[in-house]
């Protein structure tokens, strides 16, 4: 214990050090740089030569220089506590030793004055392989090759907020190289580190400028810029090329690993503007970007078009900008270029093709248009690291087809479902699984493969992200019983073959108007719309007609769903015979609210009464129909159940006690636990039980109840039948 709290001490008492002898360092360097006198300063305050001032002194004759030489305040306290003496008073000559004289009493102060020395500008680290010096030559050549314009403005506004002398971060120096778009491997970076790192922390960017400048305007001069990429491919100790390569296919799936992960998969090197745009408008939906507000701060006069600088920043602020090349973009200026002034940039027919993969512009004029979004060639775009399936050798697709069929036989004869398996793995709920996880479902599940039809399924459906399973699933298990699609408004609304055929809109029978008009009655009752609230908006002077297009955009706002031929069908019968563009919209809402109320002109034509109609729900659904066997059945049952009822058993209060909604239906295991309770199970057969449940049914969501009120009033009615015909 004791030990360790001496080690804990030391370690202390070793960073307090670390921390003085960086603020001198710092002394060091803005004497070096500004040619000041500190120690001369301080020596006016000490007319007797004691080679002590006071704390205040010192504190105020370093707090002049404190913000040149970039100290904060904390390392300006520690080294005022480290001069000080136990009067109070700073011993200002040992910092003048310190900071002024290298070589004074080095051998006294070895604890502080040890690694000492003059802060060069220039710093650099040595490199002691040639085979890195060769390396690192390269790299420097490529980045004077990349960079068009100054990069010590960049790397200023740094030194100007964090007050450092010729260094800047590791992250900022990152930064400033990505944002020059200086592609960079892991190892290319971890070498420039070694070369201009500076304190174990600090990267020295004015060595590292200098390098590069030198390199262009050796370049510059012997006029060898331009084909400084020949040299770099052509020099014959080339180590590294700064272009990663593919990683090797990993469990049979094509991995990509790029340093910036592009937006979309188009060879960058062959890209036209279609692509480009593609991979825009993927950029976009992926995240849901709204590109207006990037660009719209550009045009203050609200032109239509700003400069291709401030387009250029536009996309780099919204993300995109990194995703594309110098030559990609300047695709992309030409093509949004404004021809009436070449130096600037259409932004709006920029924003609005990138915007329709959400939408359609002026889709309020176009009531019935179907949108997609995103669009089918935005969904179809393939992932990073995916193999083209069209130049894939034909016996690897072959060899996929048969393992495809394979696995379509299983599932078909097994009934599999095969959903639960992959998203148990899949807990991003990315679609995706790793490739050795898809092998281990297949065996799971009982479908062997082949190790050859294994690797050609997973290269088929493998990119860098694993093994794409939705899109697997979509292809080999398209049954509907294992992916449940929602029923769309359309389908529920279709209306039977046999009546789609007869739709004539120019000359409609009477019965399709009927049920045209008895189809918009329905859903007007079950959604509980008032659809003259929709209507009534577009006709601004009350005449009680609206166009044409404005009912057929009221009748979709309200919900009820019709389809083209049946909305041509009701304008026909509703047309206003004044103008034959309009439509009596009151008329058709009038015939709509016969479902809610009833007009009652029993007291004469001048009084017409309105009478509500309550609407009652229809409990019967298609899985209550009982056959003549069933209902004999079911007769028998309640026959035998009738000796207990209510009166008797007090099978109410235990089916009350489960229905704490009181909405009067409860579930059928929980009728079976009520009757059990009264030891009125053993009464009844499986299939008198079935029938029982199947008679009193009443369908609530996707789950079959049973209506035990109904049940009870039966085996009351019964049990009260039964005795008066005892009686006689």
């Amino acid at each position: 214990m004791h030990s360790t709290k001496i080690k804990e001490g030391d370690d202390r008492e070793e960073m307090e050090l670390n921390q003085i002898w960086r603020g001198c360092r710092k002394i060091q360097g803005a004497i070096f740089r500004y040619n000041l006198d500190i120690c001369a300063d301080i020596k006016q305050h000490d007319p007797c030569c004691t080679g002590f001032v006071s704390e205040p002194i010192f504190t105020a004759v370093l707090g002049k220089y404190r913000k040149v030489a970039g100290m904060s305040e904390s390392e300006l306290r520690d080294v005022t506590d480290y001069f000080q003496i136990r009067d109070g008073r700073v011993a200002y000559r040992q910092f003048c030793k310190v900071v002024c004289s290298e070589t004074l009493h080095k051998a006294a102060k070895t604890d502080l004055a040890t690694g000492l020395e003059w802060n060069d500008p220039w710093h650099v680290n040595v490199i002691p392989h040639p085979e890195d010096r060769r390396r690192l030559c390269l790299i420097l050549m490529k980045i004077a090759q990349a960079t068009h314009i100054p990069l010590m403005p960049y790397f200023q506004d740094y030194e100007l907020i964090a007050q450092n002398v010729g260094v800047v971060t590791v992250s900022h120096f990152s930064r400033v190289l990505h944002f020059m778009k200086i592609p960079l491997s892991e190892q290319d970076f971890l070498l420039l580190l070694r070369r201009y790192m500076k304190d174990g922390y600090l990267v020295n960017y004015v060595a590292f400028l200098k390098h590069i400048d030198n390199i262009m305007a050796y370049l510059g001069d012997n006029h060898l810029l331009d084909n400084s990429h020949d040299i770099i491919k052509n020099f014959p100790g080339r180590l590294v090329d700064l272009e990663l390569s593919q990683l090797p296919p990993i469990n049979g799936c094509q991995l990509v690993h790029p340093i910036f992960p592009d937006a979309c998969n188009y060879p960058k090197k062959n890209r036209n503007q279609c692509d480009i745009v593609f991979c825009i408008q993927n950029y976009v939906y992926k995240n849901q970007v709204r590109t207006s507000e990037f660009l719209a701060s550009y045009d203050t006069l609200n032109l239509g078009s700003i400069t291709k600088n401030q387009f250029e920043r536009g996309l780099s602020n919204m993300g995109v900008g990194k995703y594309l090349s110098q030559r990609e973009l300047g695709i992309l200026l030409d093509r949004y270029t404004d021809p009436v002034d070449i130096n600037r940039v259409r932004w709006r027919n920029f924003v609005d093709e990138i915007d329709s993969v959400f939408t359609i512009k002026n889709l309020d004029k176009m009531p019935q248009c179907v949108v997609e979004s995103p669009p089918r060639h935005i969904q179809e775009l393939p992932r990073p690291g995916a193999v083209d399936w069209q130049t894939v050798p034909a016996n690897i697709r072959d060899l996929c087809e048969d393992a495809m069929a394979k696995i379509r036989i299983r599932i078909r004869n097994r009934r599999l479902y095969l959903h639960p398996f992959f998203r148990s793995y899949d807990k991003l709920n990315s679609g995706h699984v790793r490739c050795n996880i898809a092998k281990q479902i297949f065996r799971t599940n009982g479908i062997l493969l082949t190790d050859q039809e294994q690797d050609a399924v997973l290269s088929r459906y493998g990119n860098e992200l694993g093994f794409c399973y939705t899109k697997f699933l979509d292809d080999v298990d398209p049954a509907e019983y294992a992916m449940p699609a929602m029923v769309t408004k359309q389908e529920l609304v279709e209306c039977p073959p046999f009546a789609r055929d007869n739709l004539d809109p120019e000359d409609p029978s009477e019965e399709v108007i009927v049920r045209i008009l008895t189809s918009c009655k329905r859903q007007a009752l079950v959604k509980s719309v008032s659809v003259i609230e929709f209507m009534t908006d577009y006709d601004r002077h009350r005449e009680g007609e609206i166009m044409e297009s404005d009912f057929k955009r009221a009748l979709d706002n309200s919900s009820v769903i019709v389809t083209e031929e049946e909305a041509k069908i009701l304008c026909n019968i509703f047309r206003s015979p004044r103008r034959s563009a309009c439509i009596r919209y009151r008329d058709f809402c009038k015939a709509l609210d016969e479902v809610f109320i009833q007009l009652d002109t029993s007291m004469g034509d001048e009084v017409i009464t309105a009478v509500p109609l309550l609407h009652l729900p229809n409990l019967d659904c298609v899985d209550c129909f009982l056959s003549f066997d069933e209902r004999t059945i079911c007769s028998q049952a309640l026959m035998k159940l009738a000796r207990k009822p209510d009166e008797i058993s007090n099978l109410s209060q235990v089916f009350k006690d489960f229905d704490r909604e009181q909405c009067g239906s409860i579930t059928q295991n929980q009728f079976l636990r009520g009757l059990t309770v009264r030891q009125m199970h053993e009464m009844l057969s499986s299939r008198e039980f079935q029938a029982i449940c199947k008679c009193f049914g009443v369908k609530k969501g996707l789950c079959m109840e049973f209506n035990y009120r109904e049940f009870l009033k039966i085996l009351d009615v019964l049990f009260t039948t039964g005795q008066m015909k005892r009686n006689y």
